[in-house]
């Protein structure tokens, strides 16, 4: 039997983007288990887009929660998938993302968790740039340099319930915090060296404005504090970083992004990576 997925999607207020999440995930619909939709109770029609895709969404919900951390851990909560991920209401999980992660854990059932590329685009889809972060490296994380982006991101629903889930006090570097724990648990991580997801950066993203990244400073560094064997020694942790940054040069992902990107910058995330099956930028 393949490995499930349940994908989450927590929403607020996003109806310029969520359709478009929303079909991101029901275009691989041969591959997700469960999908849940979790909103916070929008007011600016966010409900009747859901209402639109409820017969082909396993379970929703609209009504005042406590924040993004709780909307996600109650998806979890349902969850009976094997895998999760969360998928934010204006974030994209790009084509074929589901079938490669399906692959990788159906392969290797020793994986814990399954971290990809991350492309960043604009409120109209159109590329922004294409890094090649490669995510979930051990080594580093010893080091005190935690480099996962959350949007690729797929672990065990047994890992998740293992470290007791999301911090729901955190609500900026929760993922960040989570991440932690399975570090902490000696998780078995696996790279997938392509994009699996977009992250959508655009004027009302959670991530802009000068209290979001304030906040996610204080909480970064309470999250510092509760893992001192992976972030205590600040000189260990610059040491990490400029290796990081040696390593992307030597590897030649860094110059690999870049050409991506130049050739990419200003396109339809539809032209780079497909409308819908199994595309991608390897």
């Amino acid at each position: 039997m393949k490995t499930r997925i349940t994908v989450v999607t927590p929403s607020y207020n996003q109806a310029d983007f969520l359709e478009r999440t929303i079909l991101s995930v029901l275009s691989q619909r041969e591959c997700v288990y469960e999908y849940f939709v979790l909103d916070g109770g929008s007011t600016d029609g966010s409900v009747d887009i859901i209402k639109r895709y409820s017969d082909q969404i396993d379970w929703w919900m609209s009504e005042k929660d406590k924040g993004q951390s709780d909307a996600i851990h109650r998806g979890f909560a349902r969850a009976t998938g094997d895998i999760l991920c969360w998928i934010n209401s204006d974030d994209l999980l790009l084509p074929g993302a589901l079938k490669r992660v399906q692959a990788a854990f159906d392969a290797d059932p020793t994986t814990d968790i399954i971290a990809g590329y991350l492309a960043l685009i604009d409120a109209d889809d159109k590329i922004m740039s294409l890094p090649r972060v490669p995510g979930g490296n051990t080594f580093f994380a010893q080091h005190g340099l935690v480099q996962v982006s959350q949007q690729s991101t797929f672990f065990r629903r047994a890992l998740y319930e293992k470290v007791d889930g999301l911090d729901l006090s955190l609500h900026c570097a929760m993922d960040l915090d989570l991440w932690s724990r399975f570090y902490s648990k000696a998780a078995k991580w696996r790279r997938l060296p392509v994009h699996l997801a977009a992250f959508r950066k655009h004027g009302n993203a959670k991530g802009s404005g000068n209290a979001w990244w304030e906040r996610y400073q204080q909480e970064k560094a309470l999250v510092w504090e509760r893992y001192p064997e992976l972030f205590g020694n600040k000189n260990i942790r610059q040491g990490a970083i400029a290796l990081y940054r040696g390593w992307q040069i030597v590897s030649g992902r860094q110059l690999r992004a870049m050409w991506d990107t130049t050739k990419s910058r200003g396109k339809p995330v539809t032209e780079i990576f497909g409308e819908f099956g199994d595309h991608g930028l390897l």
